[in-house]
């Protein structure tokens, strides 16, 4: 798993950098990635040239004392010369032949000194010019990815310009529009429902009002077979009387006659209005409850 996780690290890694490598060459940074090396190897040759000029100077140090002790001992020879020796004019004639390669040791010691020194300022003045290359780069890349900035952000700026009045011109209408048919098909199904509710109640309440049609039919059909049959009984219970008691006095059967006929009628209108309020109630409770 860790090594998975290596791999996996690795190859993200060498991604990235492939990525920013491709973005500085399109940005025009690799010119001053370039600069940057020169700059880092023009340091390591002043750093060269300069230990060069230095080891020149200290061997000319060396070959100028060694000449300064050389003449010092030729000095020395020359001031006791009325008491040499032939060792002393052995000496002389050495020290003589060597002070005068020593010379020449000096004087080359002298020219690569000065010829390291010059290298110093060659090496000094290459690294100002690519410090000022890189400088005047990195400026030129600024200014240029400040430009890109700006046109991005002018770009970036134009491109919701036109999204924001494409939304009011194109978008807004649209989505009214589709809400305005979605309200309306909102309210035409309402409508629909609230018709499909009232016909069906229209129909149920029709059924109702049929049955109780019926109902109140069959009420007044009873009512009126029960006042018949009162009036049958009544009547034989005329005859009866007649039949047992004395004669007959039409008067007084007209009486007993007239007396009963209001009675049944009052009968039958109270019968009738307790059905009818009784209908009605039922009516009510069924429509409004």
């Amino acid at each position: 798993m860790r090594e998975r996780g290596d791999q996996f690290t690795g190859r993200v890694a060498r991604t990235f950098a492939r990525l920013g490598s491709e973005l500085n060459r399109v940005t025009g940074y690799e010119e001053i990635e370039a600069l940057k090396r020169r700059v880092v190897e023009q340091e390591a040759r002043i750093h060269h040239a300069r230990e060069a000029a230095r080891e020149a100077k200290e061997a000319y140090d060396r070959a100028v004392l060694q000449r300064a002790k050389s003449q010092r001992e030729v000095n020395d020879l020359l001031q006791r010369k009325s008491h040499w020796t032939d060792d002393d004019v052995s000496r002389f004639t050495t020290l003589v032949r060597e002070d005068h390669a020593r010379e020449h040791d000096e004087a080359r010691a002298k020219a690569a000194a000065a010829a390291a020194e010059d290298a110093v300022e060659r090496e000094f003045s290459e690294l100002m010019r690519v410090i000022l290359n890189r400088y005047h780069e990195e400026q030129a890349w600024s200014d240029k990815i400040r430009s890109a900035s700006t046109y991005g952000s002018l770009a970036a700026l134009a491109l919701n310009m036109a999204v924001f009045v494409l939304a009011i011109v194109l978008v807004e209408p649209w989505k009214r529009r589709r809400l305005a048919q979605t309200f309306e098909r909102k309210v035409e199904e309402m409508s629909a429902a609230t018709t499909q509710a009232f016909e069906s109640k229209t129909e149920e309440l029709k059924k109702r009002l049929d049955e109780q049609g019926q109902l109140l039919s069959l009420v007044l059909e009873t009512v009126h077979l029960t006042t018949q049959v009162s009036n049958a009984e009544l009547a034989s219970l005329a005859v009866a009387d007649e039949s047992t008691s004395l004669p007959p006095d039409h008067s007084a059967g007209e009486r007993i006659s007239g007396s009963t006929t209001p009675d049944q009628d009052l009968l039958v209108a109270v019968t009738a209005s307790a059905a009818v309020a009784g209908l009605l109630g039922w009516l009510a409770r069924s429509w409004f409850g």
